[in-house]
């Protein structure tokens, strides 16, 4: 319970080093006890960012050290990654040595979990509410079902939680400490910690606390006793003319008045925070119209990360507080409540909307921030209609907006001001002793009831009804409403298969997306033109968040793509609101009639064509460490005139020239890509990108891959780039088809028996680094052994051999058939659609007793994993229609494996929701949950490791 611009942060690098000092056990075959798994979580989302910078800063010292305790702590984490002593070649991946990695999980983009990579990587997650909270209760958002059990067993396992500002995020914390409670209802419980850490200036009533007992914050000279001492003082205002319909004009014209006067010559720089993301759009339009020779910078959680990253590396460095300088320009940011925690920026003056007492608190933490020596000031103004009705309950902060405006005015001095420095605000706090009716209003969350949590575990198929988890993280009377939204140019949705086809080559990516809450999302997409009166405070209530201003008649053609990975088909193109779920990835076409203006904010050069808002390959590139070119005749011209035509020929019947002449057409490629390094000298920066991607690509030894889209051509790297971001996302979370045996066109055949020795391989090292017991490990390897023993359904491996079955040899796990021909392979093998090779993996695997342990209950372990290592069987098996008596048979070592006919594993007596639920009362909701991810993550390591390596021995 440290007051704002303590560095609450740095409780990130002091688990660290914690976990770091725990390594040595693993030596001694002791259990670690310190949390891999740290996430930090906030309900401020361009926090989530700035915190995942910290983590990102911590991670890169630690990979780069070359001595000292840096270097001891890298390399303690380097074997808590390994997960074994000595060091063990079945890693097979240099990532697993990261000493720390760090992510940044925004939302639920297909292959964007990378954070769930290995069980044992030391891990920093900065995350929000909703994100992280959903994952916990096996309802990822925007995530299959498939994989909701593994970012459940994850996240509650091995794992600390750091909240910050909970006084925001009540519920939540509640939804923790009952996740705690349920972990021991057990018969076995793992014991694998989880903890949840408060990091709050205004603490939650009724928690354990650490406060600063030394003197360090009243000494003048000392850098806490400045920050605290500093005065701020802030002066009262009521805008008279702000109330009903011309409220949020007539507030933003003095937030704009009020900014601009702060500006002086020792105040060069001022911050205008508004409640409302309409208010802040219309304040940033007044003064960048009003004032050219002031900068202005608009910050909202309405931005794409990557043009935030942009805004705060040109614009805002300076302004942190280590390295503060003063600007050349005067410059003001306008913002939300984003940035009202948490924010490392130091600012000369603020004006801000009155909010409730706790929201102000935080806010002026941000105003001189460090405590130096100067004149700062500030302005509170309210609309006159929150005044003065007494009624007047507010959309966020409630009656504590119109409660916190009279106690200031009962608590400012002669010179209607008052201070709010750290220290002399909280004499005043102190002094009226029951301030909580003055902070913002939260509510709880439901009481959790045991049957809640067998409802939420069951996953595949979800119960019908099931409990709202939103309710959960933000309390019964909000809602927690966000998707995702990204733009692409080259997006035709008349065409669904082309558009499908080029977004799987290129998928979207979260730096590209940006959050909006769904109420607001849906007047938009239902064809009205909208004013966003939401706040930026996750799960905040949406019903009355969007006025509408103008509705269109026929909304049939502003068509949105429901992006679902590998899983998408023509019937996720939609123009309807009631389609959109919470959490999903939505792709909008640029084309799309006001494609962006009303639901995102954008760097003011980025609009200077809609076609420059798709940034899909400077996405890719940062999200998967991969280079990508998309050429369509779109995206293509607005490239600089020196480039552009070049290619806009190239482009003509790009189609017909790839079937007449693929050579011809590589050689074309190649000579664009010299075109476009050759030009770099004369490109602006914004261009940067496109010389770097061109520049790998064209790179002797790199190459790439081409594809022809429709009018476009898409270029992927086949080499992955060892220079960015050690975060960058290359985790393999494959599609059904996929992981039943349909391998990359780049990949070599994978044999069966090499595939099922290589995943026991890393589940037993799996489940040894995390600490299980000698029964568990075998158990646990022992599945990953048998996990696939189904492929070997003669059909199956026809399909593998592309429908042929008089090619079949030696049994594959996966074939290097091309995507296109999948279907036609599937057909002509007659393997049924919708198999499953679990479900006859677990047959082949009971017809051989001797392979399975001779404990009852570890037996059924093992045949449980086997089932569900593909997410399915929790608790019933997939329905599949299958009349053909099909005799499989399959040789491990000198044991022989047989099954004839269906499985009949879908029945309800065949025993399988009765083996699943014996098992979740052995070990939790949460352990069972967490044993399938150590099978399931060596399953995707494996996989992985056999498509670098080509399934060499």
């Amino acid at each position: 319970a440290l007051p704002t611009a303590s560095g609450k942060t740095a409780c990130l690098d002091i688990a660290v080093f914690a976990l770091a000092a725990q390594a040595l056990r693993l030596c001694q075959r002791q259990n670690i006890t310190a949390p891999r798994r740290i996430f930090f979580v906030v309900d401020r989302r361009v926090i989530v960012d700035q915190a995942h910078e910290r983590a990102n800063f911590i991670a890169h010292r630690l990979q780069e050290a070359q001595d000292g305790i840096l270097k001891e702590v890298a390399d303690r984490l380097r074997l808590i990654a390994q997960g074994e002593w000595p060091y063990s070649e079945s890693a097979n991946s240099d990532r697993e040595t990261l000493p720390l990695a760090s992510y940044s999980l925004r939302g639920g983009m297909y292959r964007s979990e990378a954070w769930a990579y290995s069980p044992l990587q030391p891990t920093i997650v900065a995350s929000t509410v909703d994100q992280i909270g959903s994952r916990l209760l096996f309802r990822a958002y925007g995530r299959s079902y498939r994989s909701w059990p593994i970012y459940a067993g994850l996240i509650a396992n091995d794992s600390l939680i750091f909240l910050d500002e909970a006084h925001c995020a009540q519920p939540f914390l509640q939804t923790l400490q009952s996740v705690q409670h349920y972990r021991k209802w057990a018969d076995s419980p793992l014991n694998r910690p989880f903890h949840c850490v408060v990091m709050s200036a205004t603490p939650p009533f009724g928690l354990n606390t650490f406060e600063d007992p030394s003197d360090e914050n009243r000494n003048p000279d000392h850098p806490l006793g400045r920050r605290q001492l500093a005065h701020k003082p802030a002066t009262l205002c009521i805008v008279q003319k702000a109330k009903g319909q011309k409220a949020t004009v007539e507030l933003a014209k003095a937030l704009a008045n009020s900014a601009v006067g702060l500006v002086s010559d020792q105040r060069k720089i001022v911050v205008a925070f508004t409640n409302r993301v309409a208010t802040a759009r219309e304040t940033y339009r007044m003064i960048s119209e009003g004032q050219r020779d002031i900068e202005t910078i608009l910050l909202t959680g309405r931005m794409r990360s990557i043009d935030k990253d942009r805004i705060i590396n040109s614009h805002l460095k300076h302004l942190q507080s280590e390295q503060r300088k003063a600007p050349v320009q005067p410059l003001i940011v306008v913002a939300t409540q984003t940035l009202e925690v948490g924010a490392d920026l130091d600012f000369d003056g603020l004006v801000t909307e009155c909010a409730s007492l706790d929201a102000l608190r935080q806010r002026f933490g941000r105003l001189n921030r460090t405590g130096r020596p100067i004149r700062c000031r500030a302005s509170i103004l309210i609309r006159k209609d929150q005044s003065e009705n007494s009624k007047t309950i507010d959309p966020i902060y409630g009656s504590a907006l119109l409660e916190t405006w009279n106690w200031l005015n009962k608590h400012k001095d002669e010179n209607d001001e008052i201070d709010f420095g750290i220290a002399h605000i909280n004499v005043l706090i102190k002094d009226d002793g029951d301030v909580e009716r003055l902070n913002a209003p939260t509510s709880n969350a439901p009481i959790m009831l045991p049957a809640h949590c067998d409802l939420w575990a069951q996953t595949a198929p979800e119960p019908q009804p099931t409990p709202n988890v939103a309710i959960f993280l933000h309390g019964a009377q909000k809602q927690t409403a966000d998707i995702q939204a990204c733009w692409r140019a080259d997006l035709d949705l008349t065409k669904a298969d082309e558009a499908i086809e080029a977004l799987l080559l290129c998928p979207p990516s979260s730096v590209e997306t940006l959050p909006v809450p769904i109420g607001v999302f849906k007047r938009w997409l239902a064809g009205s033109r909208i004013i966003d009166q939401s706040g930026d405070v996750e799960g905040e209530e949406t019903t009355e968040n969007a006025t509408v201003v103008q509705a269109q008649t026929d909304v049939s053609e502003h068509r949105v793509l429901r992006w679902r990975g590998s899983d998408t088909t023509a019937s996720d193109i939609t123009f309807k609101p009631n389609d959109i779920r919470p959490g999903d990835v939505i792709v909008i076409p640029i084309a799309h009639p006001g494609a962006f203006e009303q639901i995102g904010d954008f760097p003011q050069d980025g609009l200077d064509a809609a076609a420059l808002l798709d940034i899909g390959d400077q996405a890719y590139r940062l999200a998967r460490a991969m280079p990508i070119l998309r050429l369509h005749p779109i995206l293509v011209h607005v490239w600089p005139d020196c480039i552009k035509h070049k290619t806009l020929a190239l482009l003509e019947d790009i189609e017909q020239k790839s079937n007449e002449d693929p050579n011809a057409l590589n050689q074309a490629l190649d000579e664009l890509l010299s075109a476009i390094i050759a030009a770099s000298s004369s490109l602006l920066d914004r261009w940067s990108w496109l010389v770097k991607t061109a520049n790998v690509l064209g790179k002797a030894g790199t190459g790439y891959r081409l594809h022809v889209v429709g009018a476009g051509a898409i270029l992927i790297g086949l080499k992955r780039l060892d220079n960015l971001d050690i975060s960058a996302d290359t985790f393999n979370d494959e599609s059904d088809m996929m992981a039943s045996g349909i391998a990359h066109p780049n990949r070599k055949p994978v044999k069966l028996r090499n595939h099922l020795s290589g995943v026991e391989a890393f589940a037993r090292r799996y489940a040894i680094g995390c600490g299980l017991s000698e029964e568990l490990v075998d158990a646990v390897s022992r599945a990953g052994l048998l996990h696939d023993l189904g492929k070997a359904d003669p059909r199956f491996q026809a399909m593998l051999y592309g429908g042929n079955p008089w090619q079949i040899g030696e049994p594959l796990a996966k074939s290097s058939l091309m995507p296109k021909l999948q279907h036609p392979a599937r057909m002509i093998s007659e393997y049924p659609k919708g198999g499953r090779h679990e479900l006859l993996s677990v047959r082949l695997a009971q017809s051989e007793p001797s392979l399975l342990p001779e404990k009852g209950y570890l037996r059924d372990l093992v045949l449980y994993l086997i089932a569900s290592h593909h997410g399915c069987c929790r608790p019933f098996a997939p329905v599949v229609s299958d009349d053909q008596c099909v005799k499989t048979e399959f040789r491990l070592g000198n044991h022989r494996m047989h099954w004839s006919g269906p499985t009949k594993l879908e029945r309800l007596d065949a025993g399988m929701a009765d083996r699943y639920w014996h098992l979740t009362r052995r070990y939790g909701w949460w352990g069972l949950a967490w044993l399938e991810a150590l099978l399931r993550l060596g399953d995707w390591r494996r996989s992985e490791w056999e498509e670098r390596n080509n399934d060499e021995e």
